[in-house]
């Protein structure tokens, strides 16, 4: 089964850390993701301090599972890049293949919105150091997950979705 069809969000982790090998393994596919004129208006915060991953767990309602995960990833986008209005698709795509390299290694991920809500990115800001120009994108909070016998992956195909032209 495709990666694309095995994943699924995971909000609770065993506590149990993330290998260096690994967290290069999800960088590395991060940055491999499509970018609009290869402009890479990414970077990427890897986070495994528990007192600031506490703190980015009160972000939202949505971001609890960070309060007990061993790894959280933010992602940054640069404000100034060739093609603005493309990186939101640029980050959207480093971020789905951060999960699908986390399913390929074992690991349950969840994506955590930030971008566009304003609060949520001056929270971000107020509590990670970032390079000057630099924004949060999204969170990804990462683990190997509490239990194997997690529901079903629910697939959403659907014929009536989508259409054949010739």
């Amino acid at each position: 089964m495709s990666l694309c069809l095995q994943r699924k969000s995971i909000r609770k982790f065993l506590d149990s850390k993330v290998s260096d090998d690994v967290i290069e393994r999800l960088m590395m596919s991060a940055m491999q993701a499509p970018s609009a004129t290869n402009q890479q208006p990414w970077s990427f915060v890897v986070i495994k301090n528990r007192a600031l991953l506490e703190k980015l767990s009160a972000i939202s309602k949505g971001a609890w599972p960070l309060k007990e995960a061993p790894l959280g990833i933010l992602t940054l986008y640069k404000e100034e890049t060739n093609r603005p209005m493309m990186v939101p698709q640029d980050m959207a795509a480093a971020t789905q293949n951060i999960l699908l390299e986390a399913t390929n290694q074992g690991l349950g991920s969840v994506w955590i919105g930030v971008y566009p809500r304003e609060e949520r990115m001056e929270a971000i800001e107020n509590l990670v150091p970032m390079e000057v120009g630099h924004k949060p994108f999204s969170l990804v909070a990462l683990g190997y997950p509490e239990s194997q016998s997690h529901k079903k992956v629910t697939h959403r195909f659907d014929k009536q979705k989508y259409s054949v032209i010739e």
